[in-house]
């Protein structure tokens, strides 16, 4: 050949090389050029990525500069279209395709992978020059601080200009079934698209609470603990779908620990159901007992899944798709062994467990990539779970018709009996109702009585008092008029005692009982009981003795009135029952009691301890009954005990008994009550030794305003007698013409009265007086209901009938600011009196003096009887009585009694009983 052609032949060959060196790296890029997805209009979102390239990476090492390096591109393989189903596999994935906006604006693009099962999750989005555009790292085992728990999906930004390119590298990893179902969607739409999906899981959910619910409560009203492994399905159902749809991750991630997966777990609560339902509802355990060990063996297997999940997340994942395939075969075997002894409950057992079984087989299959990843595969565990639920219920409800069946043939087996029964019980309740009514209505008509009488009662027993009162104030009488007098005060005053505790005991039935809280001096009243038990207790020849805790408060908020009823009747109990030894009284502070608070509450404890005959215990809560007593011999009325224990309720104490038979008793009364620190107008004062004779100032004039002239007459007495001038109308019209013609300093006026009554009389007389502060003071046989009654009624105080002379005192000097003039308090100070006159009423200062220190001499006459018998125990009870019924005789009393303890004594007794004669002689 020649040599210019073989030039010419090495010339050519020389520029193919060249041309196929220049056209290989063409070739290559082509080969490596990923398929992708054209978004010709904004309108078309969102897209489905239907095609893309994908790459398995065994090591799960490669990253993206591996991953696009010439030696791997060539690795990606076009997967085939339609969303991919990678099954399972410890390879992680890659997929890869290229997003071209082809239109004329730039468009801020999402890419949502709508498995929420990933484990991990990596994306990188490169524009045509290979520069990152955006990158993002996601799943449930990220970094917290990386993972996006905005949305149960995964979503990537993906911006892209006018007319630009991007490809998309995808990175994922899971042990469980994967699924790559990528969508090119915007905000707006994708929050579309949520609100349908939200619609149909807020649809399934709510399904599955109310079934949980309605499960439960049968669960708590029939004990069957089918139903508890029925709420373990549904339970485990919904924490599986939960993962399933990456709710756990998004709405309840501050709750579920991340360490925790929601597929393990929710399998471990769901299989166990599963297992363990037959178990209860076809009674395995009594058909086929050794079958029952397979179920307790598999729930074993089951319950592993959330531990074995944390060191061996691929073999737990397949333990449970291996349990869930054995669901099937299990359930059948197990219906199959019960069938020939209960042919019903087997059916509705197969029948509802099969839609679930053809669901969890089929999900099987999907996890492990053996069937196209399509929506309608992945959702149809949902109906199956929906469709079991469904007839497990009816299935159990069958059964329990079945038991009411049963149950409605036991009860008309015994409808007969129970008619009979029935018939025998009515005919004896409509008996003891009948009773019953009656006792009840004479119970009602008789507290009712007792209550009416309050008015009829008093109205008597204010002229009886009040007489004796006047009688006893006059310097004509002679001694033995004093002295009858005196009996009469006494009896007058028992009978008021008496008719006091019958009426607090129609209160107490009625609820009509309050409290009258004041400002009490404590000291002055404790020392007044003890005053009072010590001379009963020295009557009788008992010891008595009284303690006061050195820190007691020397003022406190208190019904006065009621605490002394009650300490009064304890310690006149403690002295009536004991015949030898002595009484203990002692108040002080509770040691029991808790820190005071802040607003002055004290507890105090009153303590009465007798050496007497004791209580049995039998006979302990009997004696707070009305009318019992200890003894059926001893005396009195049977009210003390039981008034007492409801005056301690209503001032929010208790009262308590310790006792023994033989070995004396403990009566115990804790009260709570306010201290006082400051001084207070209202303190109940104490009680004071000498009696009222008048008052320091000038006249005073009171107008009384009585229907009753008894009334009339005995309070004009009472008050003339300590220096006032008293005018008495018997209605208002005459008051108001009494009035006109001597305007008074004070009302005094009855409330029930015929015609116009008391509140209106007085009502009517500040009006003609034009004297809106005229003051009035409220006078009645019955008592008020409230305590505030008199100043709602427009009255400054209320007084009581029968008026006795010491509240009349009170009220009358709080009304008027008067300063009172005493017995002892003559020879110090006797402020004249203008024209004439004096306040010190009729008698002379003289004479009633002598009158205060000399008793009547019938009473002497009975004390000399028993002195010359030498009966010193009856004249220790007639130095009481004499106390009690003339109190300025107080010193003589005194002075006797401490003759009888020198006799006592056994030292010089006859002297002493020659001075206590001669005592008792001198004074007659």
């Amino acid at each position: 050949m020649r040599p210019c052609c073989l030039n010419r032949l090495h010339r050519l060959h020389r520029l193919l090389l060249m041309l196929v060196i220049l056209a290989a790296p063409a070739w290559a890029a082509a080969a490596a050029s990923p398929p992708g997805v054209i978004i010709s209009d904004a309108g078309d979102l969102p897209l489905r990525v239907e095609h893309m390239a994908l790459l398995r990476d065994p090591t799960r090492d490669l990253d993206l500069d591996d991953v696009r390096a010439p030696q791997t591109a060539g690795d990606f393989r076009p997967a085939p279209p339609g969303i991919l189903n990678l099954g399972t596999g410890k390879d992680a994935a890659w997929a890869r395709f290229r997003v071209r906006n082809a239109t004329d604006q730039a468009l801020a693009i999402l890419l949502v992978l709508t498995d929420a099962r990933m484990t991990e999750v990596a994306y990188w989005a490169l524009d045509d020059d290979g520069q990152v555009i955006t990158q993002r790292r996601d799943g449930r085992f990220a970094d917290p601080a990386e993972r996006d728990r905005s949305h149960r999906w995964f979503l990537f930004e993906l911006p892209l200009a006018a007319e630009a390119t991007a490809t998309v590298y995808l990175r994922v990893t899971s042990d469980t079934g994967r699924r790559l179902d990528l969508r090119l969607t915007d905000p707006l739409r994708l929050a579309e698209s949520d609100r349908a999906t939200s619609a149909w899981l807020a649809l399934f959910f709510g399904a599955m609470l109310f079934m949980l619910a309605y499960n439960l409560m049968l669960l708590v009203q029939l004990r069957d603990p089918a139903y508890l492994w029925l709420c373990c399905v549904i339970a485990g159902a919904m924490i599986w779908v939960a993962e399933r749809e990456g709710l756990l991750t998004t709405l309840l991630w501050p709750l579920w620990p991340s360490w925790l997966s929601g597929i393990a777990a929710g399998a471990a609560l769901g299989l166990t159901g599963i297992f363990m339902f037959p178990v209860a509802y076809l009674k395995l355990p009594q058909q086929a007992p050794r079958w029952v060990w397979v179920h307790w063996t598999l729930v074993l297997l089951a319950s592993s899944l959330p531990v074995l999940f944390l060191w061996q997340p691929r073999l737990s994942y397949d333990l449970t798709s291996a349990l869930g395939t054995l669901c099937a075969p299990v359930a059948v075997v197990s219906g199959l062994l019960v069938a020939r002894q209960k042919p019903r409950a087997a059916i509705w057992f197969l029948v509802s467990w099969l839609p679930m079984l053809i669901a969890m087989a089929i999900l099987s299959l999907l996890n492990y990539g053996l069937l196209p990843a399509w929506t309608a595969i992945w959702a149809l565990p949902y109906v199956g779970v929906l469709a079991m639920l469904l007839l497990l219920s009816v299935a159990q409800a069958d059964r329990v018709n079945a038991l009411r069946r049963q149950a409605e043939r036991a009860r008309a087996a015994l409808a007969q009996n129970e008619a009979r029964l029935t018939e025998l019980v009515d005919a004896r309740t409509r008996e003891l109702a009948v009773q019953r009514d009656r006792a009840e209505a004479a119970s009602r008509a008789k507290t009712q009585f007792l209550a009416s009488m309050s008015h009829d009662l008093r109205t008597p027993l204010n002229a009886v008092l009040g007489g004796a009162e006047l009688l006893r104030r006059s310097p004509r009488l002679g001694d033995e008029e004093q002295a009858q007098c005196g009996l009469i005060q006494r009896g007058g005053g028992h009978l008021l005692r008496l008719i006091e505790d019958l009426l607090d005991v129609a209160r107490i039935e009625h609820d009509r009982l309050r409290p009258v809280i004041s400002d009490v001096e404590l000291r002055p009243l404790l020392a007044d009981l003890a005053a009072v038990a010590d001379r009963q207790a020295k009557a009788k020849g008992l010891g008595f003795e009284a303690q006061s805790a050195a820190d007691l408060p020397e003022r406190v908020r208190s019904d006065g009135r009621r605490v002394h009823q009650v300490l009064q009747n304890l310690l006149e109990n403690a002295v009536k029952y004991t015949d030898t030894g002595s009484v203990r009284f002692s108040a002080a502070l509770d040691p029991a009691a808790s820190v005071p608070t802040d607003e002055g509450i004290r507890v105090l404890l009153f303590t009465v301890t007798d050496t007497g005959r004791g209580i049995a215990p039998i006979d302990r809560e009997r004696l707070f009954a009305p009318f019992e007593q200890a003894h059926p011999t001893a005396t009195g009325t049977g009210l003390g005990l039981a008034i007492c224990r409801e005056l301690a309720d209503m001032l929010g104490g208790t009262l308590t008994l310790e006792s023994a038979p033989g070995q004396g008793s403990r009566f115990g009364f804790r009260l709570p009550v306010q201290r006082v620190t400051g001084l207070s107008d209202s303190a109940v004062p104490a009680p004071e030794a000498a009696s009222i004779i008048g008052y320091a100032g000038p006249r005073r004039r009171v107008l009384i305003i009585d229907d009753s002239e008894v009334n009339r007459l005995l309070m004009t007495g009472q008050l003339r007698a300590l220096g006032f001038a008293v005018d008495a109308a018997a209605d208002a019209e005459a008051a108001l013409a009494i009035a006109r013609s001597h305007l008074p300093d004070l009302v005094i006026a009855d409330l029930r009265m015929p015609g116009t009554c008391g509140y209106a009389a007085v009502w009517q007389l500040r009006e003609a007086l034009d004297c809106p502060r005229l003051p009035a003071i409220a006078a009645s046989a019955s008592p008020l209901p409230a305590p505030g009654d008199p100043a709602a009624l427009g009255f400054q105080a209320f007084l009581l009938k029968p008026i006795e002379q010491g509240p009349l005192c009170t009220a009358v000097g709080n009304c008027l600011g008067l300063a009172w003039l005493r017995g002892d308090a003559l020879s110090a100070c006797t402020p004249p009196a203008p024209h004439g006159e004096t306040a010190l009423g009729q008698a002379s200062q003289d004479a009633t003096a002598e009158l205060l220190l000399q008793p009547p001499p019938i009473e002497l006459e009975a004390a000399r009887e028993f002195a010359a018998q030498h009966d010193w125990a009856s004249l220790r009870e007639w130095c009481t009585e004499l106390g009690d019924a003339f109190p300025e005789c107080a010193d003589f009393a005194q002075r006797l009694r401490d003759l009888l303890d020198e006799i006592d004594a056994g030292a010089g007794a006859d002297a002493v009983v020659g001075a206590l004669q001669r005592l008792l002689a001198a004074r007659g």
